[in-house]
């Protein structure tokens, strides 16, 4: 089991998990234990703040997806979820039109685990990712939940919605060091589109 494929933006200090069922404290300690590989010792879970542009600077392919099956497993002393999702849409490159994505928690053999920051998804649920390549047909969420954008229609306006949702997390301003909570932030999808082709844009300049 390959334990580095962890976010640059996630951090593993006094991690905070929450278990229910049967699950012992020796899976916090082998979450404690992660290698420091592309990590940073804070005091509690934290991401980065990332905006639009950066996440779509910092990822390979950028798409518009629909989740297309949900399955979890316990590796050694861990949950892991693995969610294939299928492309209708790449805003950026050529990803290929189905890929799994693997995160750490979930529900398997009677444990369930939940790890601040990693996205869960359902089926049929169309989201936006940002990603980065990672073996073969897997990718890795750029910061995890910053890189995800949940697709939704908003009941009063009628429009159209992309939610990242980090509610509940702490998120670090790596200029000025300070860190707040998060939350959930709403914006047209083609506004959110038109951000990552402004990137785009920039870049190749």
């Amino acid at each position: 089991m390959n334990m580095d494929r962890l976010p640059s933006a996630f951090f593993v200090g006094r991690h905070r998990l929450r278990q229910t069922s049967k699950l012992g404290s020796f899976v916090a300690a082998a979450l404690l234990a992660l290698p420091a590989l592309s990590l940073q010792p804070l005091s509690a879970t934290a991401l980065a703040r990332m905006s639009v542009r950066e996440l779509a600077r910092q990822s390979t392919y950028v798409a518009r997806v629909r989740c297309a099956q949900v399955t979890s497993q316990v590796e050694g002393n861990l949950v892991w979820t693995l969610t294939a999702f299928q492309v209708l849409d790449a805003w950026k490159g050529s990803p290929p039109p189905r890929f799994t994505v693997r995160l750490p928690g979930g529900e398997a053999a009677g444990l369930r685990v939940t790890v601040e920051g990693a996205p869960r998804f359902t089926v049929g649920e169309d989201v936006v990712l940002f990603l980065n390549a990672d073996r073969g047909r897997q990718m890795n969420i750029v910061s995890w939940a910053q890189g995800t954008f949940r697709i939704q229609k908003n009941p009063r306006s009628g429009i159209v919605e992309a939610v990242q949702d980090t509610a509940g997390l702490q998120v670090l301003d790596t200029r000025s060091g300070a860190s707040t909570l998060g939350g959930r932030r709403r914006i047209p999808l083609e506004l959110l589109r038109a951000s990552v082709r402004e990137a785009l844009q920039e870049t190749a300049r």
